[in-house]
């Protein structure tokens, strides 16, 4: 389809403003997650429910996006899950109450799976072959200075004007978006396929139950001790039937409307796609989880929430910058060996923070292993992303979009799972070690707390209980801290080996033709 040239531009805006919108939300709300747990009375393993809950509700919506974006029409479907999305941001802005905040974070997810998903979804749909990598370029570039903006506008509203109105912002964007989507948005037809026009209720039943089941499985394992759990095991077990009963029931005969055509997945730039969506999330979301947690938590002295936002949207504009050479990087040399040099940055720089995590790391010690991080992000992306829908009709594009979103989301979860695992078990081992070297230097330790007991006494005007009990308080923070930036360390070190195992993934997608 050609459109008018202000036409065009007036979409991509509106393209970029919606999914924005979810950007926005997304990286404030994992930037201020202390805040809220602080503000709400509860623990900061309860309020990453907060995540959890956003991020299991995109996993289910996204297997079933491509059949609602044929069956209502992309542009209805994209503006009622942006006025879906407004709604439940002012429910999570005026909920009182933590499970109600909930609610309406799965609403949210639902909602942010569309907007997450259908600005590929328009661009190759409405726009024509020859604009398209200019096209994904430049919202692209928009999606990271909104990640930005949300970082800065986030962590200043919540540090000076309690964390409810950085929802706000937001508000505004969707409006803006909402206007400008229905003054510039094409209205294209739905599908008349039958598969599109006829639901497959009993295959997204299936998807959904086994997501679902999935999902708590990959939240509350660890908490539950995984296997030794009777409910874990029951999950596990829903889970991989109705994964195995997913595709047979895809590929039947019977099955006049199947919910997507996994045959799309024959073709090996598809499937190497949709194989290298899993790691390529399980990077994304584990590292930009892991950061601001460290920053907020661990870091001394600790982090405010604004200074927090200035240092993660930092790494947002260089993400932008280097965003707009990607393009000429991948048309040089092809998007297999475009991989891999985005491999050959993503190691060095998780091995970088790896080495300079300490407690008392200046935090501008990290923004080179940054820089290498976002020059990593977008080769990454657009290389995995353009190879899951280089090579499919026009008929099935629905389908590889959405089956390379779902991996990238199955990705981002299982990363943020097994990350908040290995932490948690690198938290005992080195809680251990660090007791055994006080035991063993047990009149080192003595002495050190004699000394923290007399500086305490003679500065703070304590009595002289009191000041050893301040002595022990201060040894037991510091030991806390040191224990904490290790367990995080070893976090960035389980990043490098999970680029080093996608090293080995990337001969399965084919060679592309490049430009001499």
């Amino acid at each position: 389809m050609t459109l008018p040239p202000q036409q065009e531009k007036g979409l991509l805006l509106a393209l970029g403003l919606a999914t924005g919108v979810e950007f926005y939300v997304a990286d404030g709300l994992n930037l201020i997650l202390v805040d809220i747990a602080g503000a709400m009375g509860i623990s900061l393993d309860q309020a990453s429910w907060i995540l959890t809950v956003y991020t299991g509700a995109m996993f289910i919506g996204i297997p079933l996006s491509g059949w609602m974006a044929a069956h209502f029409g992309p542009r209805r479907y994209l503006i009622g899950s942006v006025c879906l999305f407004g709604l439940s941001t002012i429910g999570c802005m005026i909920s009182m109450d933590f499970p109600v905040f909930l609610f309406w974070r799965f609403i949210q997810g639902l909602a942010g799976s569309a907007l997450f998903t259908w600005w590929r979804g328009t661009i190759y749909t409405v726009l024509p072959k020859a604009k398209r990598g200019a096209s994904m370029q430049k919202t692209s570039i928009r999606l990271s200075l909104s990640s930005a903006c949300g970082l800065l506008v986030s962590g200043w509203v919540t540090e000076f004007l309690g964390w409810r109105l950085m929802f706000l912002p937001a508000l505004v964007l969707a409006g803006t978006a909402v206007a400008l989507l229905l003054r510039h948005y094409p209205d294209l037809p739905p599908s008349r396929e039958e598969r599109h026009q006829r639901p497959d209720w009993f295959g997204a039943a299936i998807a959904v139950v086994s997501i679902g089941a999935l999902q708590v499985v990959l939240s509350r394992g660890d908490v539950d001790d995984w296997f030794a759990s009777s409910l874990i095991r029951g999950l596990s077990a829903i889970t991989a039937i109705g994964c195995v009963l997913f595709v047979a029931w895809q590929f039947s005969p019977r099955n006049d409307a199947p919910l997507l055509h996994l045959g799309v997945l024959r073709d090996r730039m598809s499937f190497s796609a949709g194989l290298l969506g899993v790691p390529t999330g399980m990077i994304l979301a584990g590292c930009l989880f892991e950061l601001p947690e460290f920053l907020r938590g661990v870091m001394q002295p600790d982090f405010s929430a604004s200074q927090a936002g200035v240092f993660m949207a930092i790494y947002s504009l260089m993400t932008a910058f280097a965003r707009s050479q990607s393009g000429k990087v991948h048309a040089r040399i092809g998007q297999r060996k475009g991989l891999l040099v985005a491999m050959l940055l993503l190691i060095p720089s998780m091995l970088l923070i790896n080495r300079l995590m300490t407690s008392g790391t200046p935090p501008f010690y990290y923004i080179p292993a940054l820089a290498l991080f976002a020059a990593c992000q977008t080769l990454l992306l657009p290389g995995i992303g353009s190879g899951a829908m280089s090579r499919v009709s026009d008929e099935r594009f629905l389908d590889a979009v959405t089956i390379y979103m779902t991996a990238r989301q199955f990705g981002a979860s299982l990363g943020i799972a097994l990350l908040t695992v290995l932490i948690d078990h690198r938290l005992t081992l080195h809680s251990s070690r660090l007791y055994e070297a006080l035991q063993t230097g047990r009149d080192s330790t003595a002495s050190w707390l004699r000394q923290g007991a007399g500086l305490l006494l003679s500065h703070s005007g304590l009595s002289p209980e009191r000041t050893v009990e301040g002595a022990i308080d201060l040894l037991s923070e510091t030991g806390r801290r040191q224990v904490e930036t290790l367990a995080y360390a070893d976090g960035f070190l389980f990043m490098a080996t999970i680029g080093v195992l996608m090293v080995l993934l990337i001969p399965l997608m084919p060679p592309t033709p490049v430009k001499k």
